[in-house]
């Protein structure tokens, strides 16, 4: 175990493997609300505060991103993130998109939307072979494609696919990519100098609430004009006219949610007292006993054997997800279970103890056996 149960609220006897879905507050995170609390009864000082706690947000996730700090910003998801950068396009007829088809619905049905303008989305088919599927979108490159979207860390299987090839063959024909690190940020490492653009959820493996964090690579992506609002830039002369700002600021559309930030640096002060590599390592070395345990007792797994292709989730095959999570419930483990992809997933973080472990091991591969 790399953090303390006791850290955090509700957790007591509970075995949680939800990371993937929802990890527990920390209870420092009441300290941080408070402190919103009470910069927001303090007028414009207050508000100045606010700001100053931005900027250290954008600060932490630039270094877990390898990224600039000005290349941060915050909005409302990682699904408004999307549709964000999206948005930035001037979308010709005839233009290309490319996610595979099992790809996480905020751009998979963002793609489908663009059909409306002439825009192509191109769809290679899911691979339980991550190296297969990551050939597969490269070689669907072409000329025509603008942009590609795919999870580093899939959120039905937890595959982990590798990133350079797509990048350097988007790259060869001016194409972007859009990373979503909602299942990677904050349990292995994100390397984003080379990404164009990545979003990710604050309410997963960061140990934060439901905003979403978005990176635009400005150094790789110099044009850049997303919708626009009244945070998003500044005054022109013309009533009409402005000037975006310089910055990834140029993204936040109004408002970032402040106290949504305060829970944020909080979150990532404390997840940064451990390295993240050690973070990795412990959850792949977990997670490989978990993976043993259903591959013998014959469970149908979704995630790759291979732990180089893989991250903190650990996915197997269901006919009656609802039915597996109750009955781990019920013997004080939870779990996740979506009924729409016929999969339960089980998520180790660093609160996670081996012991905990131990005790999955002996308890869910019967469970998911029985609803297969």
């Amino acid at each position: 175990m790399l953090y303390p149960k006791a850290d955090f609220v509700g957790l007591g006897t509970t075995i949680h493997l939800a990371a993937g879905g929802e990890t527990p507050m920390l209870v420092s995170h009441r300290d941080a609300i408070e402190e919103f609390m009470t910069d927001k009864a303090a007028g414009m000082p207050g508000r100045e505060r606010f700001f100053a706690k931005r900027v250290i947000c954008a600060q932490q996730v630039a270094r877990m991103l390898n990224a600039d700090a000005d290349d941060i910003a915050f909005v409302g998801s990682s699904s408004a993130g999307i549709a964000a950068i999206v948005s930035a396009y001037t979308w010709r007829p005839g233009d290309e998109v490319i996610t595979v088809d099992d790809e996480y619905p905020s751009g998979r049905y963002l793609f489908g939307w663009l059909q409306r303008v002439g825009v192509v989305p191109v769809m290679p088919a899911f691979h339980p072979d991550p190296e297969i599927e990551a050939q597969a979108i490269t070689d669907a490159i072409t000329p025509r494609t603008r942009l590609i979207y795919l999870s580093q860390v899939s959120t039905r299987t937890g595959r982990r696919i590798p990133l350079q090839g797509i990048l350097d063959a988007a790259h060869a024909v001016g194409a972007q990519v859009l990373v979503d690190a909602t299942h990677s940020l904050g349990i292995i490492e994100v390397e984003a100098s080379e990404i164009d653009f990545v979003v990710c959820s604050g309410y997963k493996w960061l140990f934060g609430t439901h905003l979403g964090i978005v990176m635009w690579n400005r150094r790789r992506v110099p044009i850049f004009e997303p919708m626009v609002g009244w945070r998003s830039a500044r005054p022109a002369p013309h009533p009409a006219a402005y000037h975006m700002h310089a910055d990834a600021a140029r993204i936040e559309v109004g408002n970032p949610n402040f106290v949504d930030l305060y829970i944020l640096a909080n979150a990532l002060a404390y997840h940064q007292t451990v390295a993240g590599a050690t973070l990795e390592r412990y959850a792949l070395d977990q997670g490989e006993r978990l993976y043993t345990a259903f591959e013998s007792a014959g469970v149908a797994l979704l995630t790759p054997r291979n732990a180089a292709h893989r991250a903190g989730n650990i996915c197997a095959v269901s006919a009656d997800p609802a039915a597996v999570v109750h009955a781990a419930r019920r013997e004080g483990i939870e779990l996740w279970g979506d009924a729409d992809l016929q999969r339960i997933r089980c998520s180790v973080h660093g609160y996670v103890t081996p012991q905990d472990v131990d005790y999955a091991c002996t308890v869910l591969p019967e469970l998911v056996a029985r609803y297969r």
